[in-house]
């Protein structure tokens, strides 16, 4: 545990002790071009950050957005008429919905507020505002002076020709896009280049505020440097034969003459039913609405796996509540079974007075003295309930009137035993005694199980199987059962 009782996991522990004294930079980076989605790469640089502030060196913690980079493709969901902002800077982008000031705002506020809801102590950084203050001046200047072994590396690890004009650097044209221009001369001692856009035109660019922005594979290389960055994760697909790390390690070492950072490979995750998570096929789980539905530890331990280099399925329907419940019993803390929050949630909606008496005619006395966290539990499951419970565990309990109304639908069996089982039914009754007398009342009136209890959950809730019947039937108030009974 850190000092804010973040578990560090062992496989960050090792990293952290391969990467040295410090001081450290350790930095995550995604694009804003759409829903944002991979937290399990922050989260992995998160565990490495405080690995090493745990072994006691001094650690920045960047989120390094990528705001400068054109707008390659339109995001599911955004107008087709977004089409002409195709290769404008995504700060330059307006918002698709107008509530923010650009395009990349859009999706990386959403992003920003959740890390910030996690408590994370990270730097979020914004590209486009690292170019204009001149922090890649310097890398960038170095990158135009060495087009060719910078050209010379990337055709050795792609394996593909680069055009005989090709530029590490990428001038923004006076018509606001970074791609479809080419380099005509470098300028170093005004930090500009010349160059000619598609239509012909030359111009200029100062790359010292902002006019354009290194390549991709070249940039990242750049950014170590730039950055002073000693670790950063990646996805597999950045680590393959021919990816950008290979290109970057060795622009790193050959052109920058910069040490590569530590790194840690991780693997993709996947949603039950739905494949992996893929921000352009709209699979996606996003972090504010993860954390609707369960606290930033519990998010974590989920995202992480037990080792982030193993590819997970998430089943954030049926295999959910033994997650949670897997989750606070690792805590050490006393709690309340996933599902008979799911069903107090359901029964009392936002009344934790309700719950926490619901929950001590359960028997779970200490889980009901703490009104803060409980109605914070009961948010996450009334959430869990309203958008991932399997249908049969979704329910709300009936009026008077419609219960009455149910009532009136079954035989005369299944009301006689309702009617016994309400005289049976004694104050002060646990879950388990009020399991026993509905199941032996049946065996004793001759009923079927199944006819009987269909029977007990067609009064209470309108269907014909519900929660387990003695917990829920002990959590609610005993005149109100024997009212919905008496039929």
């Amino acid at each position: 545990m850190n000092e804010r009782g973040i578990r560090i996991p062992g496989w960050a522990e090792r990293v952290a002790e391969s990467l040295g004294e410090g001081p450290h930079v350790v930095v995550t980076g995604i694009s804003p071009s759409g829903n944002i989605h991979n937290l399990r790469e922050v989260l992995v640089a998160e565990a490495v950050a405080n690995a090493l502030k745990a072994r006691g060196a001094e650690v920045r913690f960047i989120f390094h957005a990528d705001t400068i980079d054109p707008l390659r493709k339109i995001a599911p969901g955004i107008p087709e008429s977004f089409k002409e902002y195709i290769g404008h800077s995504l700060s330059r982008v307006p918002d698709p919905e107008g509530c923010h000031d650009s395009y990349a705002e859009h999706f990386l506020v959403p992003f920003e507020e959740a890390l910030a809801e996690m408590e994370m102590d990270i730097e979020v950084l914004r590209s486009h505002e690292l170019y204009e203050g001149g922090v890649y001046t310097g890398v960038i200047r170095e990158a135009i002076e060495h087009t060719d072994e910078l050209r010379n590396i990337l055709q050795e690890v792609s394996g593909r020709q680069m055009p005989e004009h090709w530029s590490p650097f990428l001038p923004r044209a006076a018509s606001g896009k970074l791609t479809g221009s080419r380099v005509l001369e470098h300028v170093p001692e005004e930090n500009k280049v010349v160059y000619v856009d598609e239509d012909g035109w030359e111009d200029a660019a100062d790359y010292s505020k902002g006019e354009g922005k290194l390549g991709w594979r070249v940039e990242l290389a750049a950014r170590w440097k730039a950055l002073n960055v000693t670790f950063e994760p990646f996805g597999k697909d950045h680590t393959s034969r021919g990816g950008s790390t290979e290109t970057a390690d060795r622009m790193s070492s050959e052109v920058f003459d910069y040490p590569v950072p530590g790194r840690y490979e991780y693997e993709w995750i996947s949603i039950k039913g739905q494949g992996a998570m893929s921000s352009s096929k709209g699979i996606v789980l996003l972090p504010k609405e993860l954390l609707r539905i369960m606290p930033p530890d519990a998010l974590r331990k989920m995202m992480l796996g037990r080792d982030p280099s193993r590819a997970i399925e998430l089943d954030l329907a049926g295999g959910f509540p033994r997650f949670m419940d897997e989750y606070r019993a690792e805590a050490g803390e006393p709690y309340v079974p996933f599902t008979h929050l799911v069903t107090v949630a359901q029964t009392v909606g936002e009344d934790a007075d309700a719950a926490a008496r619901m929950l001590r005619r359960g028997g779970y006395e200490e889980a009901a003295r703490d009104r803060e966290r409980l109605a914070r539990d009961l948010y996450y499951a009334r959430n869990w309930a309203e958008e991932w419970a399997p249908e049969s565990m979704r329910f709300r309990l009936t009026d008077k009137e419609e219960s009455f109304y149910n009532g009136a639908q079954l035989d005369d069996e299944q009301r006689e035993y309702l009617r016994e089982v309400s005289g049976r039914l004694e104050p002060g009754m646990d879950g388990e005694a009020v399991q026993e007398v509905l199941y032996s009342t049946a065996i004793e009136r001759g009923l079927k199980p199944k006819r009987a209890f269909a029977a007990v959950y067609r009064v209470l809730i309108g269907k014909s199987s519900g929660p387990k019947a003695g917990p829920f039937i002990a959590g609610l108030p005993r005149d109100q059962v024997v009212e919905r009974f008496s039929v």
